[in-house]
């Protein structure tokens, strides 16, 4: 398996920037990488996440940081959103190498998703089990394939909010292909993953979550619960926006403004 380190990142803002040059403007030196199985990382099978693989991937990009010509080893952070949010959270608990933890509309519980899920989709993820292959696995879409499923029938796409689909159509206006597709075991490895636990874990290291108070896929009130366990130092962002909306407009201007700030008080 091998991760491949890229130069570039999958989300852009409104102006052109992505979310590496800002980090570079202000100073940072910053790594993003494909996980395994995604992107221009090899690995079988393709659109897989096992939150625990992803995991170990994060702390080889930890040891390749601290070994790159030029970057302060004593001085190394970790940025995720979404589900890397609760990766993060997990390497930045246990890994001396890391000194500061960012996170943004993390995925923290996996009690929590379950909960929220209907009974026939648990249903068919365990039944699964059965059935898939390594090499022939069961997929699923990531993404609605309209607005009127998205309203509609929610539960046909792992993320299957109308916010979801919307942000789907900006991804497509970037010019990104990406094929609308996850292996139904990702929901199955999703499920049992409780980045929460690693709350208390974190300090000393200085720890920033940022959460989206409309977030349609998590639950806003979970994340904060899980911020509240967390012991000093520590910052929370809360802002009136859906779950992708931290990704471009104003909502992602407040966002980095507050994490760059952040980086240069605790980095």
């Amino acid at each position: 398996m091998s991760t491949n380190l890229r130069e570039n990142i999958e989300i852009e803002t409104h102006d052109g920037f992505t979310l590496r040059e800002r980090f570079q403007a202000a100073g940072f030196a910053a790594i993003v990488f494909d996980h395994r199985n995604w992107g221009e990382s090899d690995g079988l099978p393709r659109h897989h996440t096992d939150h625990y693989q992803q995991t170990q991937d994060l702390h080889d990009v930890v040891y390749y940081a601290s070994i790159r010509p030029g970057v302060d080893q004593n001085r190394i952070a970790l940025w995720g959103s979404s589900f890397s949010g609760g990766i993060v959270m997990a390497v930045g608990a246990v890994d001396p190498r890391v000194q500061v933890v960012i996170t943004q509309v993390p995925f923290v519980s996996g009690h929590a998703t379950r909960r929220r899920m209907a009974p026939d989709v648990l249903t068919k993820i365990f039944s699964d089990r059965g059935q898939t292959s390594f090499h022939k696995p069961s997929y699923v879409p990531t993404f609605p394939e309209s607005l009127d499923q998205a309203q509609k029938d929610p539960d046909a796409a792992v993320l299957g909010t109308e916010e979801s689909w919307y942000y789907s159509q900006t991804v497509k206006a970037f010019g990104q292909k990406k094929e609308n597709k996850i292996t139904l075991q990702s929901l199955f490895h999703a499920i049992r993953a409780e980045p929460s636990v690693y709350a208390t874990q974190l300090s000393p290291k200085p720890f920033f979550m940022a959460v989206g108070l409309a977030d349609s896929l998590i639950d806003p009130k979970v994340q904060l619960d899980v911020f509240e366990m967390a012991k000093e130092p520590k910052e929370l962002l809360k802002m009136d926006c859906g779950h992708f909306d931290v990704y471009q407009g104003g909502h992602f201007e407040e966002n980095i403004s507050h994490q760059i700030e952040f980086l240069r008080k605790n980095l």
